[in-house]
């Protein structure tokens, strides 16, 4: 692990890696919507209690990890894609939220992602201008659906009250316990191959601003877990640094994963 000594400018002196991981920097925060309020809840991790606000912002540093994680496999692995890259990267997200936490903190996850996503949307509405069409990411509307939709057909038994409470339509509805099936399926495949040698140290933390900060130890911690299910043959590093932007992202040239701290703070303030 490495201490981060560069300035941001810098940082900002390097070409932006090809991967940027989400519109999450374009959010702001909004009233209503798919926020809802609730008691202190467990952090994503299974860590000790953490507030709500906390843990809306944990539950987005995770997904858009995940999300990052998914370009890294896709380019360290050489995994054929079948449609749009963002997409499956999305829905890797979404598999691996169901694959690594408990049914509890799934439904708290999904709350808080679709919770960016809904202001994202809102945002897009209020400028007038619409979604970005040219947009290799998915509008935010959009994405908001498909997360509700994924995650309610992950279990749809017993998330009934999460697709009525985020406003899953039912024409969608009937069809996504066999949408998550076949994003699960496909991905589940790759999953379980390095599943089987695990653990392994394919990630591991390299530039970082803040050792002691908490979004470094978040992530970090989640590294270790990814490490313990897992064994990622190819060498995989993840920074967390300065951006001068709120944004994620996975440059394949240095096969490195960059979480920028300006999303962190950026979340905290659109937490509800």
């Amino acid at each position: 692990m490495r201490i981060l000594t560069l300035t941001a400018a810098a940082l900002t002196a390097t070409a932006l890696p090809l991967f940027a991981g989400s519109t999450k920097g374009d959010y702001v925060h909004s009233q209503g919507g798919a926020a809802r309020e609730e008691e202190p809840a467990r952090a994503p991790d299974g860590g000790e209690q953490v507030d709500p606000r906390q843990r809306f912002v944990d539950s987005n540093i995770v997904e858009t990890l995940y999300h990052e994680l998914a370009h890294a496999l896709i380019d360290v692995l050489d995994l054929p894609v079948l449609g749009p890259e963002e997409w499956a990267a999305d829905f890797f997200a979404n598999v691996m939220i169901n694959r690594m936490f408990s049914e509890d903190e799934i439904v708290a996850m999904t709350y808080d992602i679709a919770a960016a996503y809904d202001a994202g949307a809102r945002k897009e509405n209020s400028a007038g201008s619409g979604p970005s069409m040219w947009d290799t990411h998915g509008a935010d509307r959009q994405r908001y659906f498909n997360l509700v939709c994924h995650m309610y057909g992950a279990n749809p038994e017993e998330r009934e009250d999460l697709a009525e409470e985020l406003d899953l339509p039912d024409a969608r509805a009937e069809v996504c316990e066999e949408e998550y099936e076949l994003a699960a399926r496909s991905w589940n495949r790759v999953l379980s191959d390095l599943a089987e040698t695990a653990p392994g140290d394919g990630l591991h933390m390299d530039w970082i601003m803040d050792r002691d900060s908490h979004l470094t130890k978040h992530v970090s911690a989640e590294v270790d877990r990814l490490n313990q299910t897992f064994n990622i043959p190819e060498p995989i590093s993840v920074s967390v640094i300065p951006c001068e932007e709120v944004n994620a992202y996975y440059d394949p040239h240095k096969r490195e994963i960059q979480i920028c701290t300006e999303l962190e703070e950026h979340l905290a303030q659109l937490a509800p």
